[in-house]
C-alpha cells in the first residue's frame, strides 16, 4: 500500500489528543480511591479505546485525500503532509489554466501578468487559505503552479494539515474542467 507512510504519520500525530483523557481519568481515580489495579486497567483501556479512536480519524483522513487526489494522477503519500506542493503543466494549458483560476470562487487576489501570476486559493470552505502561483517557462515548456501553506492548523491533524495537497488536487481537476 503506497499511503501506508501516510497512514502511520497520522495515527501518532493524533495521540496527542487523547492525553487530556487520560489525565482525567488517572486524576479521577486516584481521587476516588488511591492507586489501584482498576485505576490502572482504566487507564490502559481508555487508552486503547482512544488509540483505537485515532486510528480510525487516520483512515478517514487517508481515504478522503485518497478520494480527493482521485482522477488527478497526484499520488497519495507521506508529502500530502507537506506546507509546499508543486505540479508542472504542458506550457499549451497554462492559458486555460489562468482562465479557470480567474473564473473559479475558490481563488481569489489573482494577480500578474505575461509569465507569472499570483493567487489565494481555499481548499476548505472556511477562512483558511494556501498561496498559490502560475510561472510559465517558455524553455522548458511548462507551467508550474505552486502552492503554499501559511500556517499550520491548529487542533488535530488531518485535512487541514493537508491543505496544500487538496488544493493542488483541486487546481489539477479545475485544468480539466476550466
Amino acid at each position: 500500500m503506497a499511503g501506508l507512510g501516510l497512514l502511520w504519520r497520522l495515527w501518532p500525530a493524533t495521540m496527542p489528543g487523547l492525553l487530556p483523557v487520560l489525565v482525567v481519568v488517572g486524576l479521577s481515580g486516584l481521587l476516588d480511591g488511591g492507586p489501584s489495579w482498576s485505576l490502572a486497567e482504566d487507564v490502559l483501556f481508555t487508552s486503547l479505546g482512544w488509540s483505537s479512536l485515532a486510528l480510525l480519524y487516520a483512515l478517514c483522513v487517508y481515504a478522503t485525500l485518497a478520494l480527493r487526489a482521485r482522477g488527478t494522477g497526484l499520488p497519495v503519500t507521506v508529502d500530502a503532509l507537506a506546507a509546499t506542493q508543486e505540479r508542472a503543466f504542458p506550457a499549451a494549458e497554462a492559458e486555460r489554466l489562468r482562465a479557470a483560476l480567474a473564473g473559479s470562487g475558490r481563488a481569489y487576489d489573482v494577480t500578474g501578468a505575461g509569465e507569472s501570476w499570483d493567487f489565494r486559493w481555499r481548499p476548505f470552505r472556511g477562512r483558511r487559505t494556501v498561496a498559490g502561483s502560475l510561472t510559465v517557462d517558455r524553455t522548458s515548456g511548462e507551467a508550474r503552479v505552486l502552492l503554499r501553506a501559511d500556517e499550520r492548523p491548529r487542533g488535530l491533524p488531518g485535512l487541514r494539515g493537508a491543505g496544500a495537497f487538496v488544493a493542488l488536487c483541486q487546481v489539477t481537476r479545475l485544468r480539466r474542467t476550466g
